[in-house]
């Protein structure tokens, strides 16, 4: 490491992305040396990162507060970095380490707001400059910042000194590869057999282990960190030791799954997966996963159901880690930020960057459903079809989105380009049986329908026009396109996506369905009329509005150009409440054909 601001000019090192690993990363793969690649770039962009905030520290009046000055740490660190620079590269590639130097840096330029004082945040600096110095074999004599009389030591551990003020400093010495902290009055560390295990005052870092693609993965699985939250801090919440070892019996069985599947995606992710952290799932035995494109190489998981399950997340999250460290090197996009876009898989309207993320982690579900569905059992194979075909046409539908859209650029045109083309391989695919297939395009114009109802605005003008000719008996005359309108609050169930998946793989004490929903599934001519009476107790319910617009275009063949305009449906009955809605959508049909 070299400091820019002394006599020796500095040299910047520039990454030149390979053709080869460029193209495959379109494609949504990328083998362990793409992966390896990108470790490379994200090195240096931590160096960048650790520099300026060091500069940033360096110009801002009491940013470190009573810890020692910006200029020692970086004698550590260049010290660590040169006696053992693999070493050194590792610990600078802890996830938790790239988000605590985003964090910090965000603190600097008041982006984002601590539960302490600026110096308990940088100076985490110092418990890196310990941790370095462990790996590197060189003594140390620092102080770094306690949190609630705790201090945690990337990739090694956290020390405990309760009784202390929440917000306190503590003196630490590294000698012959040992660390302690308060050597001359608690002397917690690690113990002395190595830096694996717990002691008094000590609980380190746990890892999970499992074989894979002819290596051991081993990836941590951080309970400790407070910046394993990545864009806020966390407390430490130990997991007891039945659970984490449930979590690596997990993770080696989706890993055995993953490698039986795709064996280069596999060595991908044992290559560039560092960190895990466990977090609460959400309500209803949904898995919820999350990444940070600057935590490469680490996600936050809720406890998936099966190895199935674990293997989709981990897929998803390690294809959000490639495309976050791809676009630190390349602009893929020049939007304005602005939510507008439809994701297929999301509840809220996006922004380009979003729907580019969104699109590129459903690529990667996709191939590794396409992969597994050929070694599903019988029992489970419908439900496998099913989510199949569902994925593969949420993601051709953001992919076209993606590519119709300008602010590309010609980097990410090429890059999306990439990605349509590996969806092309999947056209045609036979491996679905006809009635699963209807059920996937079903629930894809389900999302895309409720979620138009609500987050589209037709023109209040518009819609009283429209009544007034109603009233006259005339035709329906064409109308603007609607405004985006988001609505954020309302709860969305997705109530027939999820009867399929009940229908297709049934569960014991499963709430009886919706007899509407039913009739829908099962193409009843009834299911209009159902809907009909569900609109005359709730007029404004968006799944009722979506399952009748559903139902129509399913028995009423002139009536699908409402699933281009189901908004209009909705804001014309609430000016006409006295007309049912079917008759309405009939009528309606003409206006919504001459738009297009």
């Amino acid at each position: 490491m070299e400091y820019a601001g002394g006599q020796e000019p500095a040299r910047a090192a520039h990454h030149l992305v390979p053709t080869e690993h460029f193209d495959a990363l379109a494609a949504g793969r990328g083998d362990a040396g793409a992966v390896r690649f990108l470790s490379t770039t994200e090195y240096s962009r931590r160096l960048l990162l650790l520099r300026a905030l060091l500069d940033g520290a360096a110009r801002t009046p009491g940013a470190l507060g009573p810890l020692p000055s910006p200029d020692s740490a970086w004698d550590a660190l260049a010290a660590a970095q040169e006696r053992a620079p693999e070493e050194f590269r590792e610990l600078l590639l802890h996830p938790q380490v790239g988000a605590w130097l985003a964090y910090g840096l965000r603190r600097l330029h008041h982006t984002a707001w601590g539960d302490g004082p600026l110096w308990t945040d940088l100076g985490q600096l110092f418990a890196l400059c310990a941790a370095a110095s462990v790996r590197a074999g060189l003594p140390l004599r620092t102080t770094v910042p306690l949190r609630d009389g705790a201090v945690m030591f990337p990739a090694l551990g956290l020390a405990r000194l309760p009784g202390r003020p929440r917000w306190a400093t503590a003196e630490v010495t590294v000698e012959a590869g040992r660390l302690t902290v308060e050597p001359h009055r608690e002397a917690v560390g690690p113990p002395r057999g190595g830096p694996g295990g717990d002691a008094p005052g000590w609980l380190a870092l746990r890892r999970l282990r499992a074989p894979v693609a002819g290596r051991t993965a081993r990836v941590w699985l951080d309970d400790l960190d407070p910046y394993r939250g990545l864009s806020r801090t966390l407390p430490p919440e130990r997991l007891a030791p039945e659970r984490a070892a449930r979590w690596e019996e997990g993770f080696g069985q989706a890993l055995a799954v993953l490698e039986e599947c795709d064996l280069e995606a596999a060595g991908a992710l044992a290559e560039g997966l560092r960190s895990l952290t466990a977090v609460p799932g959400p309500p209803g035995g949904a898995v919820r996963s999350v990444s940070s494109d600057d935590a490469f190489g680490g996600l936050l998981l809720s406890p998936p159901p099966d190895p199935v399950a674990f293997a989709v997340a981990l897929v998803h999250e390690f294809q959000h880690n490639k495309l976050g460290a791809l676009i630190h090197l390349l602009t893929l996009e020049r939007d304005d930020g602005r939510a507008r876009h439809h994701a297929p898989w999301r509840n809220d309207p996006r922004p380009l960057s979003g729907l580019l993320q969104g699109a590129y982690a459903f690529l990667g579900i996709t191939e590794f459903r396409s992969r597994h569905l050929d070694r599903v059992e019988r029992a489970g194979r419908a439900a496998a079809e099913f989510e199949f075909a569902l994925s593969r046409r949420q993601t051709r539908e953001a992919v076209r989105g993606l590519a119709a859209d300008p602010a590309l650029t010609a980097h990410g045109r090429r890059f999306v380009a990439g990605m349509a083309a590996r969806l092309d391989r999947w056209e045609g695919d036979v491996r679905v049986r006809p009635g699963v297939e209807a059920w996937a395009a079903l629930a894809a114009t389900d999302h895309r329908t409720e979620w138009r109802l609500r987050h589209l605005a037709p023109s209040p003008a518009d819609v009283r026009a429209l009544a007034r000719s109603h009233l006259a008996g005339l035709a329906p005359h064409r109308v603007a396109a609607p405004a985006l309108a988001p609505d954020p609050d309302t709860p969305w169930s997705h109530p027939r996506t999820r009867l399929i998946r009940r229908l297709l793989a049934p569960s014991p004490g499963a709430e009886p369905p919706c007899p509407a929903d039913l009739a829908l599934l099962s193409g009843d001519p009834a299911a209009v009329a159902a809907y009909t009476r569900l609109l005359a107790e709730d007029p404004e319910s968006p799944e009722a509005w979506t399952g009748l617009v559903l139902a129509l275009a399913t028995t009423v063949p002139a009536t699908r150009p409402l699933l281009h305009r189901p908004e209009l449906l909705r804001a014309l009955h609430r000016e006409l409440r006295s007309v049912p809605p079917d008759r309405l959508a009939r009528w309606l049909t003409g206006a919504v054909r001459r738009n297009g």
